[in-house]
């Protein structure tokens, strides 16, 4: 489970002190000893400071996270997942300086611009102006309780050139070299998290982090561009156990190449309301990874954390869970995926991985549907729940604390983990009844999605969840569809052929015909003509 608790400030502080003064004092030999990474002078701050303006704006937009005194420890910080940043410390991951050093000013005004994708650090630039948050990025340097901005400012900071084009060839080069620098270790062989060092890893602040999920590029701290992860593996991201990789892989081509690789990894969100099942004759596989799965239309469906009952869950591990579906003359199957860096059964004590359909327990009158969290008193739902420890448990729910279990039924469960993703597959028949809403072609039927990450202590109402979305069985096209237009379009050649026939034998016929002129038929002229000599 992700903990809030935080070591005491004064021995995190006194340590640090230690562990940054020793780093200090050995920067010139560990650099003199350092490959030679390209640098570049760092372009000058374009706004002066004014710690008055920076202290009204900071007041304004960042306490509720950042807390009056930078700690990290504002009213806010409790109920987001990572923890805000503690500036107190000065340990910052997104910089262009290397590792352990301190950022520039672009570096924080960057951040502050940006955001940090995957956290509840919002791009700022949609809501203040450019001069604002530079005076942001000034201010925070003065709750610097080691006094390390007091110091000269960095002058160089790593250069970022051209990236090469991202070939066959560079994702290769990658490939390999994120096999034999171990970053598998911690991010998996897919690059899904779930390396054997996964688990248990913390920062500078004693907090759990996990390794960064390479497929999912929308939470890349820093940027998903191919410059940007090229700027994390060459700087490290301080407080963290990312370190820089300019020992371990000092050309710079080599790390531009597994950049591309890393970004090869990942794709983008397809997100929609409405998960379509395509009609297959015959059985419908049972294997997940089945070619008519993989060839199925996938669509994501984003999750959120459940804040509307106690107890609230702001700490979700998972944003978006994936969804195939198909179905035959008989039955409906739904295949849902999600990567889990830490799959747990429920051993040591923690909660077990689950994931749950919502359906409505009837057919519903009018637009209404049962309230989204488990149901109502007056609307019902369906729920199917699935976990590695314990398989398929169906429950009707009308609220949280009316969930009654019930046989499974027709109501068919399997699944499985394989490199870091779980993959189930639910299937239920098309006829309603049995407290299941009918499935019928062409009808939109409302589906909702619930996931509980069991390392992260998830279970009960601590849980990611949906809103109401739909199935949509897309009727199965009938052969008159593919007859009615070969039909149409052989009519149409036949006719411009009788047109064409007729036309050519209009034009045979007025060849022939004789001339009219002079009464008479015409003739070619004879050398006793008059005129022809």
């Amino acid at each position: 489970m992700i903990t809030t608790s935080r070591p005491p400030r004064l021995l995190r502080a006194t340590a640090l002190r230690t562990a940054l003064g020793l780093l200090i004092a050995a920067a010139p030999l560990l650099a003199a000893g350092a490959p030679a990474v390209k640098m570049e002078p760092v372009p000058p701050t374009p706004v002066a400071a004014d710690l008055a303006a920076g202290k009204a704006l900071y007041q304004r937009w960042c306490t509720q996270c950042h807390g009056n005194e930078g700690k990290g420890d504002g009213p806010a910080a409790d109920f987001v997942y990572p923890r805000p940043r503690d500036f107190t410390l000065a340990i910052y991951k997104v910089r262009r300086t290397p590792s352990g050093a301190l950022p520039t000013d672009h570096d924080l005004f960057n951040i502050i611009s940006e955001g940090l994708p995957g956290t509840s650090m919002p791009a700022w630039k949609r809501f203040i102006p450019e001069a604002e948050r530079w005076q942001l990025a000034h201010y925070v340097k003065t709750f610097d309780s080691l006094g390390l901005f007091k110091d000269e400012a960095p002058k160089e900071q790593v250069a970022i050139d051209k990236p090469p084009e991202v070939t066959a060839q560079l994702i290769a080069r990658g490939k390999q070299l994120y096999q034999d620098k171990k970053c598998w270790q911690c991010h998996g062989a897919q690059g899904r998290g779930d390396g054997p060092s996964a688990t248990g890893q913390k920062d500078e602040w004693g907090q759990a982090i996990r390794p960064v999920n390479f497929t999912k590029a929308w939470r890349f701290r820093g940027g998903d561009r191919i410059e940007d992860i090229y700027r994390t593996f060459t700087t490290g991201f301080n407080g963290t156990p990312m370190p820089s990789f300019v020992d371990a892989i000092p050309a710079a081509e080599d790390r531009w190449a597994l950049a591309g690789y890393v970004k090869s990894l990942a794709r983008p969100l397809k997100t929609g309301q409405v998960l379509r099942a395509a009609f297959v004759a015959g059985e419908i596989p049972a294997d997940a990874q089945a070619k008519a799965w993989e060839q199925a239309e996938f669509t994501d469906f984003p999750l959120a954390g459940q804040v509307i009952r106690e107890p609230r869950w702001f700490q979700p591990v998972h944003d978006v869970i994936t969804a195939r579906a198909l179905y035959n003359e008989r039955e409906l199957a739904i295949l849902l995926e999600w990567d889990d860096g830490t799959p747990n059964k429920g051993e040591g004590g923690k909660p077990t991985d689950q994931v749950a359909l919502q359906f409505p327990a009837a057919a519903l009158e009018g637009s209404e549907k049962p309230y989204f969290v488990l149901g109502d008193a007056r609307n019902a739902v369906d729920l199917w729940r699935w976990s590695p420890g314990q398989g398929l448990v169906r429950v009707t729910a009308r609220g949280a604390e009316r969930q009654s279990p019930r046989a499974a039924g027709e109501v068919l469960a399997q699944g499985q983990y394989k490199e870091g993703q779980y993959r189930v597959i639910l299937r239920r028949p098309l006829k309603g009844g049995d407290g299941s809403v009918p499935i019928e072609p062409g009808a939109f039927v409302p589906v909702a999605f619930q996931l509980w990450d069991g390392d992260n202590g998830e279970e009960g109402m601590k849980m990611a969840l949906s809103t109401w979305y739909h199935v949509l069985a897309q009727p199965a096209t009938p052969m008159t569809a593919y007859l009615w237009p070969a039909g149409l379009a052989l009519l149409t050649l036949a006719g411009e052929f009788w047109l064409l026939r007729r036309r050519r034998r209009t034009e045979r016929r007025d060849l022939a015909k004789p001339s009219e002129e002079g009464g008479g038929a015409a003739r070619a002229p004879q050398p006793s003509d008059p005129g022809t000599t």
